[in-house]
């Protein structure tokens, strides 16, 4: 049965407040975010620093994007939607935003590749061996995957069908839509035919995450080699530094789990809720705040800085000085890594 709901957070109005309201708490966060890790990364993490801030850069502007250039009105299962963002009131056509908001989210994909070829490379070569021959290597691959990142739109917009097709598209599949959504000049449907758009999106996630799993799993194995040769607590500190890193990417990712769900099955099966339509972005929106404080969270120099933020109290001091031996060793661990 189909039931059309514009109440609440399946409103237009609801779901807009509820991404602007996002905006106000990301921005002041991502860049104190960005100022951390630009000028409070301490000489130990220097190898990582770059490829942590461009992660930290593609997923702050995914946030941003959706929640106040775009704000993506989806009417999932259909694959498009309206734009009601700031975009739209400078009057940028709804596919070019489209666009902007598929390779923002392939960027931030990317830049994940980017953070663990990093590490790839530094586990295995260590930190301070990239010569010109082994950068530029690692700039092209990065290159290759932005550009291909892009090829797989191409199709899309090739095999766009004409407007009178997506009216008779999108009343056929959910009949109960009311035609101010349709009849709306920034309505976008980027095609017809969910089988495409499964093919087109699907063959895109595994070419991004095949490699961001391959990494993951050889970066792994290289740190197992070098725990060999290292004593007991010079292990424990490089795997503690290790899982750090891991973690400062693997707990964001926990915004993608329902949206990866929902729309599935929602393609799938024809499955049609407006509020689950909204919140799918709402959860998207949340990746960025929970890789900034995860960051913040996971490496100590990072969680100092915050006491320019906070309250001077003695408990945070005398941890501080309970653990600056083990910062002492796990710099000189890290520089020899």
């Amino acid at each position: 049965m189909c039931e059309f709901n514009d109440l609440g957070l399946a409103s237009q109005q609801g779901f807009a407040m509820v991404l602007h309201l996002m905006t106000v708490i990301q921005v002041p966060v991502h860049l104190f975010g960005g100022y951390v890790i630009l000028f409070k990364t301490p000489q130990k993490m220097k190898s990582v620093k770059m490829s942590m801030f461009l992660l930290h850069f593609w997923s702050s502007l995914l946030d941003i994007t959706i929640c106040f250039l775009i704000v993506p009105y989806v009417i999932f299962p259909i694959p498009g939607g309206i734009p009601l963002g700031f975009l739209s009131f400078l009057g940028v056509p709804p596919g070019y935003q489209a666009s902007i908001l598929i390779i923002c989210a392939s960027y931030t994909a990317i830049s994940i590749i980017n953070f663990y070829k990093n590490r790839h490379h530094s586990m295995k070569h260590g930190p301070n061996s990239q010569n010109l021959k082994t950068r530029l290597c690692r700039y092209v691959y990065i290159a290759a995957n932005c550009v291909a990142a892009v090829a797989f739109l191409v199709p899309i917009y090739i095999l766009h069908p004409g407007q009178r097709d997506i009216q008779k598209y999108t009343i056929e599949t959910i009949p109960c839509l009311p035609p101010k959504i349709y009849e709306n000049p920034n309505f976008f449907v980027a095609s017809t035919s969910i089988s495409f758009i499964l093919l087109d999106m699907g063959l895109l996630s595994i070419f991004v995450f095949a490699q961001i799993i391959f990494l993951i799993v050889y970066s792994v194995k290289e740190l197992q080699k070098r725990l060999k040769n290292l004593s007991k607590v010079t292990s424990t500190l490089q795997k503690r530094f290790s899982n750090a890193l891991y973690a400062q990417v693997s707990i964001p990712m926990i915004a993608y789990a329902f949206p990866t769900v929902y729309v599935f099955f929602s393609w799938i099966f024809g499955s049609f809720s407006q509020a689950c339509n909204n919140f799918v972005f709402i959860s998207l929106a949340f990746h960025g705040l929970l890789s900034t404080f995860t960051t913040l969270a996971v490496h100590k120099p990072y969680r100092e800085s915050l006491k320019v933020f906070l309250p001077t109290c003695m408990t945070w001091r005398a941890k501080s000085r309970v653990s600056s031996v083990r910062e002492v060793q796990l710099s000189a661990i890290v520089a020899i890594v």
